[in-house]
């Protein structure tokens, strides 16, 4: 059964093209088929990973409303193909997307046309945390799809009242739905952090990085070190 994975959230700026990229890279890794698409109308950063190959479509009319017949291509596009999707929403499209999906039981469609959809989602610290967990309580609320919390520790621990996602009533009422919690770890913002910012900076996915000259080589071992730690936790998560 091939998968689409949903990467959501309506706060900008806060690593969820980071996480389409990390899991398209993944997914690659595993060789699997796999398809990647951009939806950003504005700040298409997936797009920008040219070893990806991925697909920039722009859902959106110039009122900023879905447009159902481009939404309707890509659904048809899914429909006809056997891989694996990793599809990043953008944040600016966020709520009038939320609402389309709903409306018109997207999900609930690609179940019953035997695929499998999951949502990923990041949660940050620092003054975006509240408006991540609105978000993904929406999703949560949307529909009835597993979802994966991605933690991005680097705007701050992501914890409110001291307690983490996976401490809180929050995951207690909806950890039937919750596949895993990825932990982006907080590094040192002049090592790991600046080798993994100076890549994303370059559009390289790690392999790219890997091979390239720009990089010293315990700047190559940071990421590499980096790269085993997500990806060992995606391991354990049921992808």
């Amino acid at each position: 059964m091939n998968t689409i994975h949903f990467v959501m959230m309506g706060k900008g700026g806060v690593g969820k093209s980071l996480i389409a990229v990390t899991l398209a890279q993944y997914l690659a890794k595993l060789e699997r088929p796999l398809n990647c698409v951009d939806l950003d109308p504005t700040s298409p950063t997936f797009k920008q990973f040219g070893a990806l190959n991925v697909e920039h479509i722009s859902i959106v009319d110039n009122e900023a409303n879905i447009d159902p017949t481009r939404f309707d291509v890509l659904m048809e596009n899914i429909l006809k193909s056997d891989t694996d999707w990793v599809i990043d929403t953008g944040a600016p499209t966020f709520l009038p997307l939320v609402n389309y999906l709903a409306a018109n039981e997207v999900f609930s469609f690609l179940v019953e046309s035997g695929r499998r959809v999951v949502i990923h989602s990041p949660l940050v610290g620092g003054v975006a945390m509240h408006e991540t967990v609105s978000g993904l309580k929406a999703l949560l609320q949307m529909s009835d799809c597993p979802i994966v919390v991605w933690e991005n520790e680097f705007f701050g621990p992501v914890a409110l009242n001291g307690k983490r996602f996976l401490q809180t009533t929050g995951y207690e009422q909806f950890k039937s739905r919750v596949l895993g919690v990825v932990l982006l770890e907080k590094k040192d913002h002049k090592t790991a952090e600046a080798d993994l910012r100076s890549m994303h900076a370059r559009r390289l996915t790690w392999n790219e990085a890997d091979e390239d000259d720009g990089f010293m080589t315990m700047q190559r071992n940071r990421l590499k070190i980096m790269r085993r730690d997500i990806d060992g936790q995606l391991d354990k998560i049921d992808l």
